[in-house]
């Protein structure tokens, strides 16, 4: 018995930690979470912004004015036309003048050296077929170009939404990983105060120690990845610094759920794009009518007065004026209108194939987005039951360090589980909303104030 107690009191003498060991460098100072560094920007905050600020969609509100203005071009084609134009000369010699007098004849006299002269010119088309469909052409336009800017602001209010929550994952990561680096800082000092008291392996507390600077490591990164996305939300609305914090909303976004052939039939009548390809194909149709119309003949009314001084008649009349009717009819230009025909018989297939192109592509998206949102859904669920077990066993794995019946390997191996779980879990609960908003997106029903419907 006495050999016994003689043996463990020299088990646990105190071991000095060797000179050349990288235990004897002091343990880094505990990572603490930065100050805020603005005031919390909410979700809804950050949609408005991106409406109101977003470059981007100044671009694309830009294109509809223009396309207004276009409207307005093709309305003065069937406008009339006043030209007036004014000159004045000064000669370096005077004008010369005929005169003629009953008894002398003819005969000259010298003028002045200066002239005023001055056109008056109206011009109105008054029948021109192709003025018509060029009109609602560019009515139409208009449509398409309010249909792209709302498809533009859909993917980017996507955008801001989808950037928001996956800050606030980084967040969330950020703060799980400090608790990490908390919990190994202090197994770390226990374990470098158990090997001086002899209780364990130098290995031992090396492992510990690398385990702390690992956690330190994640907080970093986590802390670096929650900037980085800040900055990336804040690119998306214009906003050149990053003096806020995200916060996660009130309520997640409501998941779109119904059978596949409802929503892509919802999609196909809500989407903008699909909208838009269907006016295109009638623009297109439109180019036919244009080209027929091209064998048409045209009228034009014209009017002209002239005022000159000194008067270049013989009468004397310093004023004259002209109305001229003009009918136009092309015989002849080269084939040039056949292959405008034949052009508008492309531009339909062409805009035909578009539409069934958009429509594939949407089926895809929203194809890929309700997998994406049930794989989301499974992993979910998997992870939360993963998470749970990794905590209860690295509680179980410490317990069993403390009374020596599990080693610093094992320890190591059980954080390492845990922190691996935590990431995994708010990855999937971050894929779960993401993929919420793009079914959302694809079927047509994203709400622009809430990130979903």
């Amino acid at each position: 018995m006495m050999l016994a107690l003689l043996f463990i009191a020299q088990a646990v003498q105190p071991v000095p930690v060797p000179q050349d060991s990288a235990l004897r460098a002091p343990l880094p100072e505990l990572p603490r979470p930065p100050p805020p560094e603005g005031p919390v920007l909410p979700l809804a905050e950050a949609l408005r912004l991106a409406r109101e600020q977003a470059p981007d969609l100044a671009v694309a509100r830009e294109r509809v004015e223009q396309a207004r203005n276009n409207v307005q071009r093709a309305w003065a084609t069937l406008q009339p036309t006043l030209t007036a134009t004014g000159t004045y000369t000064h000669n370096s010699l005077p004008a010369l003048i005929f005169t003629f007098d009953p008894v002398q004849g003819f005969g000259t006299k010298e003028g002045s050296k200066n002239t005023e002269a001055g056109t008056l010119v109206f011009a109105w088309n008054l029948f021109n077929l192709r003025a018509f469909p060029a009109l609602t052409s560019a009515k139409q336009l208009v449509d398409v170009a309010a249909l792209t800017e709302a498809q533009q602001r859909r993917e980017l209010l996507l955008a801001v939404a989808s950037t928001y929550y996956s800050g606030v994952a980084l967040r969330e990561l950020a703060g799980v990983a400090f608790q990490q680096a908390r919990a190994t800082h202090d197994h770390a000092r226990d374990a470098l105060a158990r090997f001086e008291a002899g209780l364990v392996q130098r290995s031992a507390a090396l492992r510990a120690r690398i385990d702390a600077l690992r956690a330190d490591q994640e907080t970093q990164r986590a802390l670096f990845s929650y900037a980085s996305a800040k900055s990336q939300l804040a690119a998306l609305f214009d906003r050149h610094d990053t003096a806020f914090e995200l916060a996660a909303p009130e309520r997640a976004p409501e998941e779109v759920r119904g059978a596949f052939r409802e929503l892509m039939e919802k999609a196909l009548r809500e989407r903008p794009e699909m909208a838009a390809a269907r006016a295109n194909e009638e623009i297109a149709a439109r180019l036919k009518t244009d080209a027929w119309e091209q064998f048409a003949p045209t009228l034009a009314l014209t009017g002209t007065g002239r005022y000159n001084n000194p008067a270049t008649t013989f009468t004397g009349d310093k004023t004259t004026w002209a109305v001229a009717l003009a009918l136009t009819l092309p015989l002849y230009d080269g084939g040039f209108r056949y292959v405008a025909l034949k052009d508008a018989d492309s531009q339909i297939r062409q805009a035909r194939a578009q539409t069934r192109g958009q429509a594939a592509r949407i089926e895809d998206e929203l194809r890929r987005a309700q997998l994406d949102l049930d794989s989301a859904r499974t992993l979910r669920d998997e992870t939360e039951q993963t998470l749970a077990v990794s905590r209860e066993n690295e509680r179980l794995v410490r317990a069993q360090f403390d009374a020596g019946t599990a080693s610093q390997v094992e320890v190591s191996d059980a954080e390492a589980a845990l922190f691996q779980s935590e990431s995994n879990a708010l990855q999937q609960r971050l894929s779960v909303e993401l993929a919420a908003l793009r079914v959302a997106k694809a079927v047509g029903a994203f709400d622009l104030e809430g990130g979903g419907k």
